[in-house]
């Protein structure tokens, strides 16, 4: 069999495969490489594959499905899925997430923080997020605010709060800019109420609010840029930091597995 004959078998069989799934079905299949009924009602969102291998870490019969995770933490099935970096990954993810209708979405991740008394180790949960993002700006509207679920992020603090983990709240600047935010920049989202910064919050909030999923973003402060202290400017880890995200992975995994709406 020829090369051009092989992908026109492949072509046809394909064919025949999408004509039986719904266009949500496609979109779940494509971004979450797994069949609708596969995806876990309670899930945990994570970014970088250095927090994923984190998370998983902390489940028990893990098994990976696609772009998910699986496994159970404290006896409840819960998946872990990957957004990417960025944006315009993040909402290609969420807008297959949101099509499975799960029962929560908590991100568990990292943030640079903007407040004075904040340090590294402790934690922010995002009551809003700020739109400073490209992909944000075609969504929502540049510096829109999204909010994150009422209910969920409560739960979330006081599981936080119950671990001894310090928590900040408020808003947070999602931007689209890792290497160039000069002190100009901070300053400017600063003064816009920005208590932190990231590089999801605002996909992840904003597309779950549209589609009416509870989510919520809870997130280890592992940098403080605005004190000159970005995530590649520092010359030692702060012993606080793996600390810090092992608490914040496991609030946001045990506000996941015991959300009730």
């Amino acid at each position: 069999m020829t090369p051009r004959l092989k992908d026109r078998v492949k072509a046809k069989v394909a064919t025949q495969m999408i004509k039986r799934m719904t266009r949500d079905e496609r979109i779940i299949r494509v971004f979450l490489g797994a069949k609708p009924d596969d995806v876990p009602k309670r899930l945990l969102l994570v970014a970088t594959p250095f927090v994923l291998d984190r998370a998983a870490s902390r489940l028990s019969k893990v098994r990976i499905t696609g772009n998910i995770t699986l496994g159970q933490y404290e006896d409840v099935d819960v998946g872990v899925v990957n957004t990417g970096m960025g944006t315009p990954s993040a909402a290609m993810v969420m807008e297959a997430v949101v099509r499975t209708q799960p029962i929560a979405a908590v991100r568990g991740e990292l943030c640079g923080g903007l407040g004075k008394s904040q340090k590294i180790g402790e934690a922010f949960l995002a009551t809003q997020a700020i739109v400073g993002d490209g992909c944000g700006f075609t969504y929502f509207g540049s510096e829109s605010i999204v909010t994150a679920h009422p209910g969920l992020t409560e739960h979330v603090l006081r599981i936080a709060e119950r671990q001894k983990l310090t928590t900040h709240q408020g808003k947070i600047w999602t931007t689209d800019v890792l290497l160039k935010q000069t002190k100009e920049l901070l300053t400017d989202w600063i003064e816009k109420g920005a208590m932190a910064v990231d590089m999801e919050s605002s996909a992840i909030l904003g597309i779950a609010s549209m589609e009416d999923v509870p989510a919520a973003s809870l997130n280890c402060i592992s940098d403080l840029p605005e004190r000159g202290m970005g995530p590649f400017d520092m010359k030692e880890i702060d012993p606080n930091f793996l600390t810090g995200l092992d608490l914040t992975l496991i609030a946001a995994l045990r506000s996941v597995t015991t959300w009730q709406d």
